[in-house]
């Protein structure tokens, strides 16, 4: 049990930094591309 539950954090935590990078990732296209980071805000 312990090894399929330390498996199971391990890939939340891969997941959950990823998908963290991909949201930056289109923070930083979408500045480039229309000069603000939340539309409608700046």
């Amino acid at each position: 049990m312990n090894n399929t539950s330390s498996k199971y954090w391990k890939n939340a935590e891969l997941t959950n930094g990823r998908l963290a990078m991909m949201g930056l990732f289109a923070l930083v296209i979408n500045y480039g591309f229309f000069g603000w980071i939340i539309p409608g805000i700046f």
